[in-house]
């Protein structure tokens, strides 16, 4: 049976709602009983309040962190009672959804996203396609995405080179990125029916790390991009060539966090808002939120969340993994029964 501590790093990360859907894709996997080793009682969950990524890595080996801050939504640490019995009693409500709720569901059938490609053949052998007694997990977010850069940590993509790792994972002897923001937002789309193999126009600002890793996956999934000027250039170690032309965007997403948007993306029929804020409601009202353009950023964390399952944590249970719908329909739930026992 696999023991996994997982933790999100970052500052801040009181806020963070991956903690949560860590627990509910755990609690979907171990719907399958033995085919799958992993039991929620056996996972660890933390948050790592860091500035820096050796903090991160730091917490990996310790397996603890010296100032866990409350979390947001229980106003206590993980670790404490009222935190563990909360998240418990919510992902326990959550997991009765066995399927996504209408209004949340794929425009069309899903259509295949993009394989990631490897570094290597030899990195596609040596990927950890089991797990091991005990596995470490982390999530980064701000401001760690762009500091790690070591040739001690094996990358299965060019999120190193982007500067854009938000996943980490420990094999035993030595540990594993990826940068899956990009493919989360191609996922989004994909799922609201835009075909971005066909040549979808993406409009993009913002020269941040997951910027970075958006503009690379939408490309190789077969995607166009026009680029909007912002607080920072964009910069990509490879050239591409971005479509300039009078075309309609397909869809859109703004990283600068200001008021003001891009005229062009007023008539681009998908944007998706790459934050999420506190939500107050039940959960009808939640779902409605959902529903509307610009797309909440919970449907961006849920999708590459399922990412980076399905590439580095648990690439050998890909099949096994709840849908974005599914998954997102469980976490405003879970949030919501979060909500009224605050």
């Amino acid at each position: 049976m696999a023991r996994v501590k997982y933790a999100v790093a970052g500052n801040p990360v009181a806020h963070s709602l991956s903690p949560l859907l860590f627990a509910l894709v755990a609690s979907n996997l171990e719907k399958f009983g033995k085919k799958i080793p992993i039991t929620a009682k056996n996972t660890h969950v933390d948050l790592v309040e860091a500035q820096g990524i050796e903090d991160a890595l730091g917490w990996g080996y310790a397996g603890h962190s010296p100032h866990a801050p409350n979390w947001e939504y229980t106003e206590a640490p993980f670790g404490k009672y009222r935190t563990e019995a909360l998240l418990s009693r919510a992902v326990q409500s959550a997991m009765e959804l066995e399927d996504s709720d209408l209004r949340l569901a794929p425009h069309d059938e899903p259509t295949l996203i993009v394989e990631m490609p490897l570094q290597s053949p030899e990195d596609a052998l040596r990927i950890p396609h089991q797990w091991l007694e005990d596995e470490v997990w982390l999530n980064l977010t701000s401001p760690l995405k762009h500091q790690l850069s070591s040739e001690a940590v094996s990358t299965i993509d060019q999120s190193m080179k982007l500067q854009s790792v938000n996943a980490l994972r420990w094999d035993g002897q030595g540990w594993w990125c990826a940068g899956v923001d990009g493919l989360g937002v191609v996922s989004v789309a994909q799922h609201h029916g835009v075909d971005v193999g066909s040549g979808a126009l993406l409009g993009l600002r913002g020269g941040g790390g997951a910027a970075r890793s958006t503009a690379e996956a939408w490309l190789k999934a077969g995607g166009q991009i026009r680029l909007f000027e912002g607080k920072r250039t964009l910069e990509l170690p490879f050239d591409f060539e971005q479509n300039t032309s009078k075309k309609l965007l397909d869809f859109a997403i703004d990283f600068d966090d200001d008021s003001t948007t891009p005229s062009a993306f007023a008539s681009c029929p998908f944007q998706l808002n790459p934050r999420y804020t506190s939500v107050e409601g039940d959960y009808a009202h939640r779902v409605q939120l959902m529903q509307n353009s610009p797309f909440d950023g919970r449907w961006m964390l849920a999708a590459q969340h399922l990412e980076a399952w399905r590439l580095l944590w648990a690439p050998h249970y890909a099949n096994f993994l709840p849908s974005l719908g599914l998954l997102l329909s469980q976490l405003l739930h879970a949030e919501n029964v979060l909500y009224q026992n605050a």
